[in-house]
């Protein structure tokens, strides 16, 4: 049969315009469409995407002979052959938050921050460590605490003033750090480098690293797609009609079944491709995320813009065991031998056919409301599940025999989900005009997301994310213990110009006198040096801190 031994050329292949199975199994299986995958394809032109590299040649012409089989398998899948294992410690939520955000990563956001700011002309912006620390907190606690403007933290009504935002740092100093952030010497770019994301990409390196280092990948993990919501001018923008925010940057992701996300590559359109492998697209995609857990027996999910028979037979070539929803244009050949759609509907909801190929390639087709198609290396049939659908003709509930494929794919897909589920909840959205402000936003969600998700699996007390982000999220200047130790809590008088306003919300007048224990003086070579002060509306609580302000305020 010619149509068996064809190979899958994406690039003249596609039908764009093409009308796919769609999968209804609305309560399980997610749908053929793939919220628009079909229109998002006709947008990318069908370019590779990623760094710019060249995409290798994964799969060679196979001839691919399919037998009326079931899996060989047989529901029981292949032995993982790694160790899942999280690679850091700590028992507070800011110590997993500093594992994925390390010190080092701030103090390069502060360096080129000020060195940005320099070159444009502001000389005197001396951003320090901690007030970076301080503006990163503030953008943490603005995720959870919404207001429509930006500058109604610091109002100066009762009713709008947020204390624990507006004390930390003033709406003036807040909006200049906004302004000069950045994260990369613009003097260092190069006409030739290609790279879109160069603003952006020292943050996603660091990230990247982290991580992974951070813990060791699970077994079942999940391909899928992000979008970072964005509406103004950029190149790589992207247009999904059916997603929540259709407008935005578009990232590629690969999770655990946990929520914790392992890779992620932003796209970067055909503009910066190289060559495609016979894989397509898509595919190359998947094999760039996965190519740290090869010979290890992971099972890895992808839904039907990503999955193809040759993408599964070279996941399988590296020990990766794939499993996924498929087009119908892609079974190759495969359709000849499975029982044709009218056949199923004769024997009624939940019928099922399979076909496996000489690489134990299973292909089910399987009728719900609508047929679909699961391509798994590692699941087929058996063993069968059942699932609760409801009859709308005869207003009931009914139970359906539904494959083990399917099975399979509903329990460990859903990944990427959760993690733009949590992302959902606390979003920073605040709107900036530079694409790389939201971009750096996002992935700081991200890693909060991360580091809750370490919380979690690290068998601490449970925590919601809520509270989780409000304690990584910290704008005192001070440590807790710092800040509560019962000695040396004495004013000490500075050499200061200026008097600085009192922090302690009754006081309303100025001084220059600090408090021996919490003052924090910063020198940072040519940038000067700068005091950072404490400031805690619950400070009557320690008798030595009162004794201080008393002691201050004598002093005026």
């Amino acid at each position: 049969d010619k149509s068996t031994d064809d190979e899958w050329l994406p690039e003249k292949n596609r039908d764009i315009g093409a009308t796919y199975d769609e999968d209804t199994d609305s309560q399980d299986t997610e749908s053929e469409n793939d919220e628009g995958q079909d229109e998002e394809e006709s947008q990318h032109d069908q370019g590779a995407v990623g760094n710019g590299h060249m995409a290798p040649d994964h799969t060679q012409a196979r001839k691919n002979v399919w037998k009326v089989q079931d899996n060989d398998f047989d529901g029981d899948l292949p032995p993982f052959l790694g160790e899942w294992k999280l690679n850091v410690e700590g028992k507070d939520p800011i110590d997993f938050f500093r594992h994925l955000f390390p010190a080092d990563l701030i103090d390069n956001i502060t360096y080129n921050t000020n060195l940005y700011a320099l070159q444009k002309g502001k000389e005197n912006l001396s951003v320090t460590g901690e007030e970076m620390q301080v503006f990163l907190g503030i953008n943490l606690i603005m995720g959870y605490i919404r207001y429509p403007r930006a500058r109604m933290y610091w109002s100066s009504e009762d009713g709008l003033r947020l204390g624990i935002i507006a004390n930390a740092m003033s709406v003036n100093r807040y909006e200049q750090i906004l302004r000069y952030l950045h994260f990369v010497d613009n003097l260092t770019y190069q006409p030739a480098n290609t790279d879109r994301l160069f603003k952006i990409r020292p943050i996603l390196c660091a990230l990247q690293e982290t991580f992974k280092a951070a813990a060791d990948p699970e077994e079942f993990q999940s391909v899928d797609e992000q979008i970072i919501p964005f509406k103004g001018l950029l190149s790589i923008k992207q247009y999904i009609p059916k997603k929540p925010k259709p407008w935005g940057v578009k990232v590629w992701v690969r999770a655990g079944t946990s929520g914790y996300m392992n890779r992620f590559e932003v796209y970067q359109g055909s503009a910066s491709s190289g060559r495609i492998s016979e894989l397509g697209m898509a595919g190359d995609v998947v094999m760039r995320l996965c190519d740290d857990i090869k010979h290890k027996n992971h099972k890895v999910f992808f839904d039907n813009f990503f999955c193809s028979i040759p993408l599964i037979e070279a996941l399988k070539d590296q020990g990766i065991y794939g499993t996924g929803t498929c087009r119908a244009n892609r079974l190759k050949g495969a359709d000849h031998k499975l029982k044709s759609e009218k056949q199923l509907k004769e024997l009624g909801r939940g019928a099922c056919s399979v076909v496996s190929n000489n690489a134990n390639i299973t292909v089910t087709r399987w009728l719900d409301s609508s047929v679909i198609h699961m391509v798994s290396s590692c699941a087929g049939q058996s063993p069968e599940d059942v699932a609760n659908r409801w009859v709308k003709k005869e207003k009931r509930m009914m139970m359906v025999q539904k494959p083990f494929s399917v099975a399979l794919y509903n329990q460990h897909m859903g990944g990427v989900d959760l993690v733009d589920q949590c992302l959902a909840m606390y979003p920073h959205r605040r709107r900036n005009k530079r694409w790389y402000i939201r971009v750096f936003f996002h992935f700081l969600d991200v890693t909060i997301v991360n580091a809750w998700r370490l919380y979690q699996m690290f068998g601490l007390e449970k925590m919601r994310l809520l509270l989780f982000k409000a304690s990584v999220a910290p704008v005192s200047k001070v440590a807790r213990e710092v800040r509560f130790a019962t000695e040396y809590h004495w004013p000490q008088l500075i050499e200061v110009k200026n008097a600085n306003r009192c922090h302690d919300v009754a006081c309303t007048r100025k001084t220059k006198y600090i408090c021996m224990q919490c003052c924090v003086r910063k020198n940072d070579d040519d940038l000067g040096f700068r005091f950072s002060y404490i400031y805690k509306d619950h400070l009557t609580q320690n008798t030595d801190h009162q004794a201080v302000r008393t002691n201050a305020h004598s002093l005026h």
